[in-house]
């Protein structure tokens, strides 16, 4: 059965002649049997077998007599293989039909050599040439299709060899300039990688018993905080008690001294556990972050020293005149 075009939109009858037996057999046995009692049911089932075996014979000339690889059969299946079938049919006619312009093309060609005298001298010519001669036309020809100039001329080739030489050129020194900055690239990409090799050395881990140390330095903080309001009492009691003489100046001196040395080691303990307390893991940033701590630090440094030296004015006893 031969491929129709427009097969899918051809109408179907509903009553079919067949003058071979097995391939009646073939379309009936498609049919089931509500068909016989609907005769849409039947048009359509008819229509759908006559399809399958349009798409079998089909397939077979495309397998050359094998058997196809087994496929479900539904009406998708059917749609999909009939416009398969009709796009290879209409492939089929394009390419018979550029092979026939082609080779009625070629026919012309010869036969407008074989009558054109000056083919017939070029090619008495070419057959003259000697194996230099040969090599030269090969030669300039192959240079007339690379500079893209069908009619060659001598001072025209010249020019052009001389730009390709220039452009040529100009292509190398881009090719040195582009091999330096990529060698500067791979030098400072593995000074990279070393940096970050030393930064993922154990140098720049933190100590195993990082645990410990945070552990007992939270305990003397807690130690040193209890002691905090005796000391501010002791404080407070020395003020209230200035004007008694039985309290020197260099009691409140030593008691000052004591306080001082106290808030110092609470102020150094406070910044040893939170320069450990909750660092991050990435290097770069816990430097971050101890630069910032250590800033503030500075800062209650210096607001520590400007409250003791207030408190050692306001403590101090003035003189009175006589």
């Amino acid at each position: 059965m031969q491929p129709r075009a427009g097969y899918l939109n051809t109408p179907r009858l509903i009553r079919v002649s067949f003058s071979n037996p097995t391939r009646q057999t073939t379309i009936m046995a498609h049919l089931s049997p509500s068909a016989i009692f609907s005769p849409s049911v039947a048009r359509q089932q008819l229509a759908a077998a006559k399809d399958w075996n349009y798409i079998d014979s089909w397939l077979s000339s495309k397998f050359n007599g094998k058997t196809p690889p087994p496929f479900e059969r539904n009406n998708e299946t059917l749609k999909a293989l009939l416009a398969l079938a009709a796009l290879n049919e209409t492939a089929d006619e394009e390419r018979e039909l550029l092979a026939r312009v082609e080779a009625k093309a070629l026919q012309e060609l010869q036969a407008k050599d074989e009558a054109d005298p000056n083919a017939q001298l070029l090619h008495s010519i070419e057959e003259s040439l000697t194996r230099e001669g040969q090599t030269s036309l090969d030669a300039l020809s192959a240079l007339s299709v690379a500079i893209n100039q069908p009619v060659p001329d001598i001072e025209q080739l010249g020019r052009s060899i001389i730009d390709l030489q220039v452009s040529a050129h100009d292509l190398d020194q881009a090719s040195e300039r582009v091999s330096i900055l990529e060698k500067h690239l791979n030098d400072e990409l593995n000074t990279i990688n070393t940096l970050v090799k030393e930064l993922q050395s154990d140098a720049y881990q933190p100590s195993p018993d990082l645990t410990k140390q945070t552990i007992d330095y939270q305990r003397k903080t807690k130690a040193l905080a209890s002691k905090l309001p005796e000391l501010k009492d002791r404080v407070a009691s020395l003020s209230a008690s200035r004007g008694n003489s039985k309290v020197t100046i260099q009691d409140v001196k030593a008691e000052e001294n004591k306080f001082k040395n106290l808030m110092t080691l609470v102020k150094d303990l406070e910044v040893q556990v939170k320069s450990y307390h909750g660092l991050p893991q990435d290097t770069d940033l816990a430097r971050l972050e101890l630069e910032s701590t250590r800033v503030e630090l500075r800062d209650l440094t210096r607001q520590r020293d400007s409250m003791f030296e207030g408190l050692v004015e306001r403590e101090t006893p003035r003189k009175t005149r006589s």
